[in-house]
Formats: C-alpha cells, sequence, structure tokens
C-alpha cells in the first residue's frame, strides 16, 4: 500500500512538474511574440520621409502642442492629444507626431521591413483610419466643431503633393 501511494505521489509529482514547465514555456512564448511598440519620434521618420515630415512641419498637428496654454500642458484629457507619446528615453513626443497616426515605430523603422507593407503593419504601422483620428477629434475636444475624414485625407494629400511639387 505504501508502495503504491509513492509510486502514485511520484506520478503526480513528475505530471506536476511537466505541465509547470509547459505553462512556464508557453508564458514565454506569449512575451516573445508580444512586441512592445515604442516610440521613436518624427525626427527618425524625417530620415526616410522628407517631403512628409516637412508638409507635416507646417501644419497643426506639428503645432498642436504650443496651442495648449501651460496649465493646459499639465492637464492629461489634453495631453494625450496634443502629444504622440513619450520615446524610450521617457521624452514627451509634443505635437501630433508621426507615430500619433501611424503607429509607434520602433518595430516598423528599419527600410527592410518599410519596404513591404505587409511586414510594417505585422511591426506595429498603423495605416490611419476614421476610427484613429476620432480619438482625438470628437466631442471631448472643447473646440471640436465636427470632423470630416474624407475632407481631412484630401487636405493631408493636397499638402504632400504641393511639397512634392515645391521639391522638383
Amino acid at each position: 500500500m505504501l508502495r503504491k501511494l509513492t509510486l502514485m505521489a511520484i506520478i503526480a509529482l513528475v505530471a506536476s512538474a511537466f505541465i509547470l514547465s509547459s505553462v512556464v514555456a508557453q508564458e514565454a512564448e506569449k512575451k516573445e511574440d508580444a512586441k512592445e511598440f515604442g516610440f521613436i519620434g518624427h525626427k527618425k521618420c524625417k530620415i526616410c520621409h522628407k517631403t512628409e515630415h516637412t508638409s507635416w512641419s507646417e501644419t497643426v498637428h506639428a503645432k498642436a502642442w504650443e496651442a495648449l496654454k501651460p496649465e493646459e500642458q499639465k492637464k492629461a484629457e489634453c495631453v494625450g492629444c496634443h502629444s504622440t507619446g513619450k520615446d524610450a528615453d521617457g521624452e514627451l513626443l509634443t505635437g501630433v507626431q508621426c507615430e500619433a497616426c501611424h503607429g509607434p515605430g520602433s518595430e516598423y523603422k528599419s527600410q527592410k521591413i518599410m519596404k513591404d507593407k505587409e511586414l510594417s503593419l505585422a511591426n506595429g504601422l498603423i495605416e490611419p483610419t476614421k476610427e484613429v483620428c476620432v480619438t482625438c477629434h470628437n466631442e471631448k475636444s472643447p473646440t471640436f466643431k465636427g470632423f470630416e475624414f474624407e475632407k481631412a485625407v484630401k487636405d493631408v494629400k493636397a499638402i504632400h503633393a504641393k511639397k512634392e511639387a515645391e521639391k522638383k
């Protein structure tokens, strides 16, 4: 009887160890799969996207931080839409920079990844949609006067086209 109990206890311990190691391996795999996307800031985007950067720098998005009063720059509800986030060094990226609309660029910034749209999307690139824009352009803003996504897209494309033509 004692042998059976001992054998059953050993089997239970081995099974428990196997299950525990399996759970630990699954958690490690999840952590490896779950990429931590981080912001890199508009200056790094500018390296490859000069025309877009130049046209963006003249927009209200680029100047969004400066539009806030000093006391508003301390309010989370204002900071969330008038800045992009913090970079790896913890520095606040002021203004509505590239990554505010296109997602944190730490994992898709390389030219190799950027050349492959699917790979870019898998590594955090976001194609701005109306849903992305209305996270800030909505009734919660004290200056909200409505938002027309299609018009906004046309305006952005026109600004980029103008800068591209000036470059030539």
